[in-house]
């Protein structure tokens, strides 16, 4: 059997952390706000998101969750033994999502590719890509949130 989107697994770099993903990811981003920046020690975030209920943590006690500031509340994960980026958790019930940073994933070919750039006037260095590019807090929240809301179907 050929390995699909929906047989990916996840790590953090160290690899204590395991994540198994049951479902074709959602969409890819790139995200440039300052709280990405610190939380990946990077110029900016390659992040998959999925839905929460495809995803299975196989040890949440190695990740350290903390959120940084409302909104969007967002609960980052960084792995107990390395200190690197695991998984992050948006939500709740049916509208619960998971942020995973797109390096995470063991095969990285399966991702989706990138749609977009939020933050973007955050941007530490310019990208050379044709992606779109939102600046400003709610024109990036808004792309973002109705790019889940259509792939995801609520709100109908």
């Amino acid at each position: 059997m050929t390995e699909t989107l929906q047989q990916q697994q996840a790590t953090c770099e160290c690899g204590a952390c395991q994540f198994e993903v049951g479902a074709a990811p959602a969409v890819r981003f790139f995200c440039h706000c300052t709280i990405c920046q610190a939380y990946n020690g990077a110029p900016f975030a390659d992040v998959t998101v999925l839905r929460a209920k495809n995803v299975e943590v196989n040890d949440g006690s190695l990740i350290a969750f903390k959120k940084y500031r409302p909104p969007p509340n967002i609960n980052r994960g960084l792995c107990k033994t390395c200190g690197k980026p695991a998984i992050e958790y948006v939500g709740f019930g049916p509208a619960k999502i998971i942020f995973v940073p797109s390096l995470n994933f063991k095969r990285q070919e399966l991702l989706p590719p990138p749609v977009m750039h939020i933050f973007y006037h955050r941007r530490l260095r310019d990208a050379d890509d044709d992606l779109p590019k939102y600046n400003g807090y709610w024109r990036s929240q808004m792309a973002f949130g109705g790019r889940i809301t259509r792939l995801f179907g609520w709100g109908r």
